[in-house]
């Protein structure tokens, strides 16, 4: 397999300082910060708690008073209810619609509702730059992680096995952190006796291992460095490629699950869940039989001659993986994990192409990446295996954007680790922990989930991807959506939710439009109903189907004429519980009938493109493991190996 390096931007603590000084006077300013309101809360005069009310009717009043549309979310305690701007706005902006609703004399009180900051808040001086944990409001391809924290931040009784490079433990920012005893799986053969392509040469013992002060397989899972020299570029241009520094890629992601809140340096997805090292990849990458070993102890199997796991994790992240087809072995390694309650969490690759393997094992939880505008990242990895995709960093496909990358935790040592350090990178393999760290958080809340269980709460809570980008135009290549943190752990708690999808430019009069949505009942519950209700626009009848497995709800309609049409989807549980949401989208008039020619016909529908290609890929099966990063300071980073030859 091809071994792609990273190349980070790397902060030392020196090069941090300046960085911390800014982010306190940052914080010293929060009082001042901009506020965003998506949301109004009304309550009409006469109104009560226990009264019935026409949502249709209502909404449609309470927008015309409003002179916007707007949409019906749920009720509230007191007779008020929860009503949905048009789009976020400042909040003197909304306070102005509240003004002008409550000039109506038809409303006891129209108020934003704002956001309120909990009396903890992170202080982490790195976290302002955490894009990817932030709600979709500040966001569009921001996670919603951080507002699940004030339900959990994990729990030690459940630990996320990291199937890596190894781990610097001591670092500064993983002080606190639940971190298991690991193991080290490279073992002192890997690689050994297969003569590169090239130049003929073989990889000697301990090569890949690269740990002389510990050979062989052993109870360490510290990375003692991946970098490769000039010379072992030379001797092994095909299994290493070029010369590169060592990228301490499991730090990494440790450090985007465990990270601690500690007012330094970022905040981790799951701060207080247990976390456990299975190193099994070192200098060139790994072979699938460390892997395999690895993923096997690390959820509690047994291993020969290795002692057995105390601490078995729920959660393997496996932010590897190589070019080809899921074969039998690693199939098999899946299914016994699985069998052993454990949810595989695996990267989808880095070549813009076909999903990799083990990602397209059958059973796993496929992640790919996108950008923080909701867009496929350029180099990810795409196809009917995806499972959903989480913030990964870097440009879009159709998108470009301004190219954020992720932050979190890293060595300044370009060989061997030396001091502590923060980096920026890209790639499926830091979408991974989005989703591993969310699926801690979940089974803090309900420790009996199984992996389908994981798996379904997952896709059902997930958010659609933003109108005019890659994935939201290609349905079913990139999963079900974008990880959702909040979502997921109120489908957790058996509560539904229901994310509308903004509809894509376009629409005309008489052409059938279709409305989309993602959403689920929540666990232990079935879906009741769901219906869509108009609350503008010419009257028209909406065809509702699904959820599917997927989550995936469609409504379609044809509009008579054009205008604006405003509708809210709601999903009621077995439990009687609700969840809505709203969507607007405008309509043009019918193209004219053409009186010319008959070769000169218009077409008044729409059609989307197919994909020009996956790019990327190939079809040779190869042997060794795959970090799967990209990575740089205003664009990623990507170095191809060619590959070995059968």
């Amino acid at each position: 397999m091809k071994h792609k390096q990273l190349s980070f931007v790397v902060l030392t603590a020196c090069a941090l300082l300046p960085v911390l000084s800014a982010r306190a006077t940052d914080q010293s300013q929060a009082a001042v910060e901009p506020q965003w309101v998506s949301q109004l809360i009304v309550k009409e005069r006469g109104a009560n708690a226990a009264g019935t009310l026409d949502v249709a009717a209502a909404t449609q009043r309470w927008a015309s008073a409003a002179q916007l549309p707007l949409g019906y979310k749920r009720p509230m305690s007191t007779g008020a209810h929860v009503v949905v701007l048009p789009k976020a706005m400042l909040l003197d902006d909304a306070l102005v619609v509240a003004s002008r609703m409550e000039a109506s004399g038809q409303f006891e009180y129209v108020s934003p509702d704002r956001k309120m900051r909990p009396a903890a808040v992170v202080t982490d001086p790195l976290f302002s730059q955490q894009w990817n944990l932030m709600p979709p409001s500040t966001s569009a391809g921001g996670a919603n992680i951080a507002g699940a924290w004030s339900t959990t931040k994990g729990s030690g009784l459940v630990t996320v096995g990291i199937v890596d490079t190894g781990l610097i433990a001591t670092h500064v920012d993983l002080s606190g952190a639940a971190i298991r005893t690991g193991y080290d799986f490279v073992s002192s053969t890997a690689m050994t006796g297969t003569p590169d392509p090239q130049t003929g040469l073989s990889i000697p013992l301990h090569f890949v291992e690269n740990d002389p002060t510990e050979p062989g397989r052993d109870p360490d899972p510290s990375d003692p460095g991946n970098w490769v020299s000039s010379s072992d570029a030379a001797n092994y241009p095909t299994f290493c490629g070029a010369a590169v520094n060592s990228d301490w890629h499991g730090t990494f992601v440790t450090g985007l699950i465990a990270a601690q809140q500690n007012t330094i340096g970022i905040a981790g997805i799951a701060p207080a869940t247990g976390v456990l090292m299975a190193r099994a990849l070192g200098k060139c990458g790994g072979v699938s039989s460390d892997i395999i070993d690895a993923m096997t102890w690390a959820a509690g199997g047994v291993v020969q001659n290795v002692p057995v796991n105390t601490n078995p994790a729920k959660v393997l992240n496996l932010s590897l993986g190589g070019i080809g087809s899921c074969t039998s072995a690693e199939q098999a390694a899946v299914n016994a994990v699985r069998a052993l309650g454990a949810s595989v969490i695996v990267a989808t690759g880095n070549e813009a192409g076909p999903v990799d393997s083990p990602a397209n094992c059958a059973g796993v939880i496929a992640v790919t990446a996108h950008t923080i505008d909701g867009d496929r990242a350029s180099y990810a990895n795409v196809g009917a295996e995806t499972t959903l995709s989480a913030p990964g960093g870097g440009h879009g496909t159709v998108l470009s954007g301004t190219g954020n990358l992720i932050p979190s935790l890293s060595n300044s040592g370009t060989q061997g680790p030396t001091t502590d350090a923060y980096a920026l990178g890209a790639g499926t393999s830091f979408a991974t922990p989005h989703v591993s760290g969310v699926a801690a958080l979940m089974l803090s809340l309900v420790p009996t989930l199984t992996p389908d269980q994981v798996a379904t709460l997952l896709k059902q809570s997930s958010r659609p991807f933003p109108a005019g980008t890659y994935c939201a135009a290609h349905a079913g290549t990139c999963g079900s959506g974008m990880l959702d943190g909040v979502s997921a752990l109120l489908q957790t708690q058996g509560k539904p939710t229901l994310h509308a999808a903004t509809p894509a430019a376009g629409a005309t009069a008489n052409a059938a439009v279709t409305l989309s949505a993602v959403g689920g009942p929540g666990f232990g519950n079935t879906v009741a109903s769901v219906t869509w209700t108009q609350t503008a626009g010419a009257t028209v009848a909406v065809t509702s189907s699904g959820p599917d497995t997927n989550g995936a709800i469609n409504g379609v309609f044809t509009p008579p004429s054009r205008g604006t049409y405003s509708f809210n989807v709601t999903l009621t549980n077995s439990a009687g519980t609700s969840a809505t949401d709203s969507v607007t989208l405008n309509v043009a008039a019918a193209a004219p009938t053409s009186t010319g020619s008959p070769s000169t016909g218009t077409s008044t529908g729409t059609t989307a493109s197919p994909s020009s290609g996956s790019g990327g890929g190939g079809t040779v099966s190869l042997p060794f493991s795959v970090l799967l990063v990209v990575a740089g300071a205003a664009a990623f980073t990507q170095r191809r190996r060619d590959a070995a030859k059968a």
